[in-house]
């Protein structure tokens, strides 16, 4: 029994290490603040005129904004939005609704929780640490009614596919391991209808 939960717990790391690495290789846009000669990109080496956008992917332009040279615009999951989207499934608890969900909804969560962990480390501010909780809170609570609503829906013969639309890169990831793990358990089993 420990070798099956380890391998699949394997299976959903590796699988979730491959999101990540997509995740990172998105293209974001970028403003650039300062002029910077000749980077290397997909497209070759390139120079990056201040006050122009560009688009990199998302490891490159986390890098640059380190250094002070670019800011990404990508749009943010505030507080805001996070507590709008925890409103919304609640809402919808009993009903196999999702609402719509930025591809890598989790790990722009988490790089937000991240952030306000390292701005803590800096500084200790008390409305960092409220936000903090916030965000943790909100995550948790969105988490476990998307969660608890895909696995209510992997007995259905059928899935809509806008509710399939409505999730994030992670939770279809989960959706197709458990789906298929749980249809072929069933087709081995001999108790699926021919």
């Amino acid at each position: 029994m420990v070798l099956q939960e380890s391998l699949s717990a394997l299976i959903v790391n590796r699988s979730l290490d491959i999101l990540r690495r997509d995740y990172e290789e998105e293209e974001v846009k970028i403003e650039i603040l300062n002029d910077i000669s000749r980077i290397f990109t997909n497209e070759g080496f390139i120079d990056l005129s201040k006050g122009s956008e560009y688009t990199l992917p998302r490891w490159i332009a986390k890098i640059l904004e380190k250094e002070g040279v670019v800011k990404i615009k990508e749009e943010n999951i505030d507080l805001e939005k996070l507590s709008k989207i925890a409103y919304n499934e609640e809402a919808t608890l009993k009903k196999p609704q999702l609402v719509k969900l930025p591809p890598h909804f989790y790990m722009l969560v988490r790089e937000e929780i991240e952030n306000i962990k390292k701005s803590l480390q800096e500084r200790q501010d008390i409305n960092l640490l409220d936000d903090l909780k916030k965000y943790i809170d909100l995550l948790y609570t969105i988490g476990r009614i998307r969660l608890r609503k895909i696995i209510n829906t992997l007995m259905m013969i059928e899935v809509s596919q806008d509710f399939l639309d409505k999730m994030s890169m992670e939770e279809k990831l989960l959706y197709r391991i458990l789906r298929d793990s749980l249809m072929t358990w069933v087709s081995e089993l001999g108790i699926e209808r021919i």
